[in-house]
Parts: structure tokens; sequence; C-alpha cells
């Protein structure tokens, strides 16, 4: 998603902040969640992204809904979503860019991963009591995005005093 912030104005020839550039990679970034719930299905050193499909109705149900809501809100979303209808081509590409998602997922399962069984979940160990820190952890998550905010700001803010 990244390359395609930075290529998406030179791949589609469209103006680098447009509205048609967002709408893009917002698409695709859509669509890479949806093949990620793909990879999700199994958790583990397990690959099969697509077994049993037919089985588990109400995973085609959120996937159908999803995609068919992405479809309403790009073509029809306008000045309210901020987007703008795509050509057949780019919805095609955007999917495709999506879909890449799926070898990730593949290859994530790839790298070896060693848990220890008896502290699994963060189970204490026998006779040992163990820290509560969730409220800390809640905080900092809570607090992450405002600080990220304010970063941003002060950023931007410098960068006019520079012009």
């Amino acid at each position: 998603l990244v390359y395609l912030l930075n290529k998406v104005p030179q791949l589609y020839d469209c103006e680098d902040g447009s509205t048609r550039h967002f709408t893009i990679l917002f698409n695709a970034f859509v669509f890479c969640q949806v093949f990620n719930e793909f990879n999700a299905r199994e958790i583990g050193d397990v690959f099969d992204p697509f077994h049993a499909l037919g089985t588990s109705q109400m995973f085609l149900m959120v996937i159908a809904f999803t995609c068919y809501a992405q479809w309403l809100i790009v073509e029809y979303g306008g000045d309210f979503t901020q987007t703008t209808p795509l050509s057949l081509s780019e919805w095609q590409w955007t999917v495709g860019y999506g879909a890449l998602s799926i070898p990730v997922g593949y290859f994530m399962r790839l790298i070896p991963v060693s848990e220890d069984p008896d502290s699994f979940a963060g189970l204490p160990e026998k006779g040992e009591v163990k820290k509560d820190n969730s409220h800390l952890r809640a905080t900092f998550f809570a607090f992450l995005p405002i600080i990220a905010a304010l970063v941003y700001q002060l950023a931007y803010e410098v960068e006019e005093l520079k012009h």
C-alpha cells in the first residue's frame, strides 16, 4: 500500500493527492482486508484459506456484503465519502493488489514461531503471581492516536513555517 501511495499517480495517470488517487488506494486497502479474512480462517501453521468455504455461509455473507458495500461506497459515495467511480481496469487492479495478501499470509506461516505451551496466553508459571498491567497497555493504546496526531500536526506546522 505504501508503494501504491507513491506510485498511483504515475501508474494511473492521475494527480497526486486527488480523489481518484485516494479512491484507488482505498479500494486496494479494503480488498487487502477482504483477502486477509480468508487467511485468518485458520490460525497456526495451517494454510488452506479456501478450505470448506461452502460450509461457512456466514463467512461468505460477510465477504459478499463487504464487497457490495465497497462497490456502493466507491461508485456512488461521491462527495460524501470522497470517492470517485473507478474503471473496470482499476477495479481489477485494486482487487488484484488486495489478493496479494493471500501469498503474504502463506509466507508469514513459513516463519517459525516457537511458543512455550506452559506460558500460552501469558499464564503465570506455577507459584508465580502475574502482574496485571492491562490498564497501562490500554492507556498507552488509547493515547497513541492522539500523540500521533499531535506529532503529525507539529510536523505540518513546522513545514508551513519553512515556506
